[in-house]
């Protein structure tokens, strides 16, 4: 630890990448929370430590161990937006320093040793999940950690590196699933490298505590698969949501690791756009491949993983570019490799400043445009709240309040929700529905996830039977969808 503040303390430049990239994440870091940050903003609130590990979890997707420490932190800072995603924060700028330390292994060129720093410390889409309060960063500073550790493992005397390593992975599982897929990456590559038998013992050991947490945890774990699976009978459409395995899903991967998390509802502009980013990109990956000898590691870190999620996909669907923001490290050390290595300063130079002007680019346009930011349910809360009358309800597509609206709200006394379950029983939701609208004459409807859980409309449909007529319709808040106001007819 004293070498690596040391190391940090005598080079300028890094320091000012660092702070780069902790001011890039700091700019709206107070956005409203969207449906799954708030569902752990709820749970770090609501719930004790045993209630997370041991009823939470059962019906959750992920291992315990990001809420669990989001509950330390929230007890620390608070609840509000900047305090619970400041974690992630946190967890993105260490992901940059280790980038950094990780490109310093392979190359003796401290040009490209920084530029890949600055890469991920401005890439839009590492700078989003940084500022999410969702375990995905915290999955790829263990993972960066894991890789950094297991390299330190390859020269004599690391004891202390092993240490880090089993650390490293066991924390890694407890965060987030889909990184597991990282795992052989460490015994192909012991196999390239022919390390020898003590060293082998030593891999093994290291994977030790995460065998004995994992045989400990594995009851919740069944139970979170049997969950999934009927969730996924139950809702075919949740497969398209989660991720799955089709070439949509993959080119998304190449489309947001290039260009970030943006997009546009004029698809021609947007693939444009795509299209004209890739390139400095693509130029870099050629020129990378050429020197592929000497970056082996870092190569097998982006494709072991990306092609094990994909073909798991088949049987689980798991398969989404936000599950993989643990690859972007080795994407960027790949991507610094071969654009520093262009023939040609002014060429050379020509495609690093193009790289960087894609992500602060993008970085601009997530900062600008509402449309590319979070779920604004905090303002849409606020905007029924500030308007509904006693004698008035909100109607969500849901069995029981989001906990988006659920977070934000002052009364929930007028909210109702309006399905039977989150697959919708026509029967049952139409008696849940005219219930719900019993002696009411105003009705604020949210058609969010309406498509996933009410694709037949059924909720709409006892609204507008029930004598009920469209009054207004509120397209204000980007990510919640449209609020239709129903007044009841004369």
């Amino acid at each position: 630890m004293r070498e690596l503040l040391s190391k940090l303390a005598k080079n300028k430049y890094l320091v000012f990448i660092l702070l780069t990239a902790l001011g890039l994440r700091l700019v709206i870091l107070n956005q409203s929370f969207w449906l799954d940050e708030a569902i752990g903003a709820l749970v770090a609130k609501n719930l004790g430590f045993k209630e997370i590990l041991t009823q939470f979890s059962k019906g959750d997707f992920h291992p315990p161990l990001y809420y669990l420490i989001l509950k330390i932190w929230s007890n620390l800072f608070g609840h509000s937006e900047p305090a619970l995603r400041s974690l992630s924060v946190l967890f993105g700028v260490a992901t940059v320093y280790l980038t950094y330390l990780i490109a310093e292994k392979f190359t003796n060129n401290r040009f490209t040793v920084l530029f890949s720093t600055l890469l991920i410390a401005t890439s839009q889409l590492h700078i989003y999940y940084s500022q999410e309060a969702r375990m995905y960063m915290m999955a790829s500073f263990f993972t960066a950690l894991a890789v950094y550790s297991f390299i330190n493992t390859l020269k004599k005397g690391s004891l202390g590196f092993w240490a880090v390593f089993s650390f490293s992975i066991t924390a890694l599982l407890f965060t987030d699933y889909v990184p597991v897929f990282l795992l052989p990456l460490f015994w192909i590559y012991g196999f390239f490298k022919k390390m020898e038998a003590p060293w082998w013992k030593k891999l093994l050991l290291a994977h030790l505590p995460l065998v004995v947490g994992g045989f400990l945890f594995l009851p919740i774990f069944l139970a979170q698969l049997k969950v999934g699976g009927e969730l996924t009978k139950t809702l075919p459409a949740w497969s398209g949501v989660v991720g799955g395995t089709n070439i949509k899903q993959l080119a998304l991967v190449w489309m947001k690791f290039a260009l970030g998390r943006i997009s546009f509802r004029d698809k021609s502009f947007y693939y444009s756009l795509v299209l004209l980013s890739s390139i400095p990109f693509v130029v870099s990956l050629i020129k990378s491949w050429g020197q592929r000898s000497k970056i082996t590691l870092i190569i097998l870190w982006l494709l072991v993983p990306l092609g094990l999620s994909f073909l798991f996909s088949f049987l689980f669907p798991a398969f989404s570019y936000f599950r993989l923001i643990f690859l972007l490290p080795a994407f960027y050390i790949i991507i610094a490799k071969g654009a520093t290595s262009i023939a040609g300063k002014r060429s050379r130079y020509a495609v690093c400043t193009l790289l960087i002007l894609v992500n602060l680019t993008s970085w601009f346009l997530y900062v600008k445009d509402p449309s590319q930011q979070r779920e604004r349910w905090r303002e849409a809360v606020s905007f029924v709240e500030s308007r509904i009358k006693e004698d008035e309800r909100v109607l969500l597509e849901y069995p029981h309040p989001f906990a988006a609206y659920e977070w934000y709200a002052k009364d929930l006394s007028f909210v109702r929700g309006a399905t039977d379950s989150i697959s919708v029983d026509i029967q049952k939701t139409s008696k849940k529905t005219a219930k719900a609208l019993a002696g009411v004459k105003g009705v604020y409807y949210f058609e969010y996830l309406r498509d996933l859980t009410d694709p037949q409309r059924v909720v709409e449909r006892v609204l507008e039977s029930g004598s009920f007529e469209k009054a207004a319709v509120y397209d204000l808040f980007p990510g919640v969808g449209q609020i239709t106001y129903y007044i009841k007819a004369n």
